[in-house]
């Protein structure tokens, strides 16, 4: 918005006139027309009157507090992506510095221009790229300062892949700061950040470490998505849901049992008697793959805690009394080849 149009906006919130305004300025009534209009602007010694009168502030008579909308931003990436290959780099550097001096609170914009500008100078559509670092990072540093976690996260990213690629690599760790320890971009950043510096052994674990956290966030909002399809009685979306985790287990080299685990629940509610069975006797003979993950090439880098047999003899026995309760496993109590597979185990396990 014009300073014209937040003069004329606030001039008829308030009830005035332009011939009132123009009185209480000492201006004439045409020259508060030719301001609304917007084919002139008041001089600068009247910019602080007229924001007493209309009872605003200077920021927001100069808009500097306007925010766009979505719909806003969109509009002016698009027309600078056009003016890109319509008049070239250096007329639409030139265009992107007016606009955000016209809105230098909207840090959304602000960063996305930067990284149209930013983008085109790497891949060589200008001249003398290096001239605008200053420029473009400054707009970086406006947006690392928003209180929107999101602007300042592309922000840092945006400066750590510049200073990343300077070589300047105290300077580039310096902006993992405004991502938090838990976060997996944190990690993946600090592997690019490892592997640069030739520290190939610390960034094989970084990353390693994010496929691995990776796995078990996926894992998880498979399992709370499975349990909602089960509770709505959908037992064709959650099989489909189980299979994905299976597939997710093998690729992700978790073991034979994690390959499986995700469909007992499946089975049980269905009533599957041959695949209860099935899976039940794939568990019971898995167990102890539980953690070959630890074992995978795939995380060879990692460091997991050593233990012997997390998981016992006396596990197993608690598996295979699961099996027996009576309440979820009722439909199997006839059949032969589970009686068979009990007593089986039974004897193995040692229970009486």
């Amino acid at each position: 918005m014009n300073i014209g149009s937040v003069i004329k906006k606030y001039r008829k919130e308030l009830g005035y006139t332009q011939e009132e305004i123009a009185n209480r300025l000492g201006v004439t009534t045409p020259a508060v027309n030719k301001w609304e209009n917007g084919n002139s602007n008041p001089d600068i010694e009247l910019l602080a009157p007229i924001a007493r009168l209309l009872n605003i502030s200077l920021d927001t008579l100069l808009s500097f507090h306007q925010n766009l909308t979505d719909i806003e931003i969109t509009k002016l990436i698009q027309k600078m992506e056009k003016m890109f290959s319509e008049e070239g780099y250096e007329k639409t550097y030139q265009w992107a510095v007016n606009i955000i001096n016209k809105y230098p609170n909207c840090n959304m914009l602000i960063w996305q221009m930067a990284v149209m500008l930013d983008s085109r100078r790497i891949i060589g559509v200008c001249e003398n790229p290096d001239k605008y670092d200053k420029q473009i990072n400054s707009w970086y540093e406006m947006a690392l300062n928003d209180e929107d976690e999101k602007i300042q996260h592309h922000a840092a990213d945006s400066l750590f892949g510049f200073y990343l690629r300077k070589k300047d690599y105290a300077i580039a760790e310096k902006y993992l700061n405004y991502f938090s320890d838990y976060d997996p971009a944190k990690r993946l950043y600090l592997g690019r950040l490892y592997m640069k510096q030739g520290n190939t052994e610390e960034a094989y674990e970084k990353l390693e470490n994010v496929i691995f956290s990776e796995y078990t966030t996926l894992n998880l909002a498979f399992g709370i998505m499975i349990t909602e399809a089960l509770e709505e009685n959908d037992l064709e979306y959650a099989r489909f849901l189980a299979e994905k985790v299976c597939t997710l287990a093998n690729i992700f080299e978790m073991g034979s049992y994690n390959e499986c685990a995700a469909m007992l629940n499946i089975v049980t509610a269905e009533k599957n008697v041959k695949g209860t069975f099935q899976l039940a006797k794939q568990l019971l003979e898995n167990m102890d793959t539980i953690c070959d993950f630890q074992k995978s090439r795939l995380y060879k880098h990692m460091k997991f805690r050593e233990v012997k047999n997390p998981y016992t003899e006396e596990m197993k026995k608690e598996l295979l009394e699961g099996f027996r309760n009576e309440e979820d496993f009722d439909y199997m109590r006839e059949y032969e080849p589970w009686k068979k597979l009990l007593a089986e185990k039974d004897s193995n396990f040692g229970v009486s």
